[in-house]
């Protein structure tokens, strides 16, 4: 098997959801894109609404699910809490002996070691989060590089399909 260069994924990841017309599509092609571009295990995004992240979109190279439709309070993951506020990519690891609690937990739960999140924004604020997981590694500054063009590339995407694009 032949793997493609991090550019030519992260290139033809971006063209996919430039070309998506519905917030499904966006939201199907951006999971798998994340995945693709950064060579994990699985991709959760979840919507903002109000306090709450609720999980609306995954994928798993595995087929398994990630609990589609979980909602967690962002005030119980200060990290969340603080990437979404900030606009700042944020990696988590079971391995690190400083990691966030209630992170390493939920990876723990979920069954992966490692966590790329990264906040998703429409104009007038946090949209969301997609959160990329991967076991037997950490996600790194390569990893985050790779992955935020495909985050601008939705919160682009989502200014053109204005019924989605709203954080109110």
């Amino acid at each position: 098997m032949i793997i493609q260069p991090v550019e030519d994924r992260q290139q033809r990841a971006v063209e996919v959801l430039r070309g998506e017309t519905t917030l499904p599509g966006l939201l199907h092609a951006a999971t798998r894109g994340f995945v693709d571009v950064v060579d994990g295990d699985a991709c959760a995004i979840s919507r903002v609404v109000g306090q709450v992240l609720i999980q609306v979109a995954e994928h798993a190279r595995d087929g398994r699910t990630l609990v589609l439709g979980h909602g967690y309070l962002i005030s119980d993951f200060p990290l969340t809490e603080e990437s979404l506020k900030k606009d700042e990519p944020h990696c988590v690891s079971v391995r690190d002996t400083d990691a966030d609690p209630r992170e390493a937990a939920l990876l723990n739960e979920l069954g992966f070691e490692s966590l790329l999140m990264l906040p998703l924004l429409a104009p007038d604020g946090p949209w969301g989060l997609a959160e990329i997981y991967v076991n037997g590694r950490q996600f790194g500054h390569d990893d985050v590089a790779a992955a935020r063009p495909l985050a601008r590339a939705f919160g682009e995407r989502l200014v053109e399909l204005p019924a989605a694009a709203s954080t109110r």
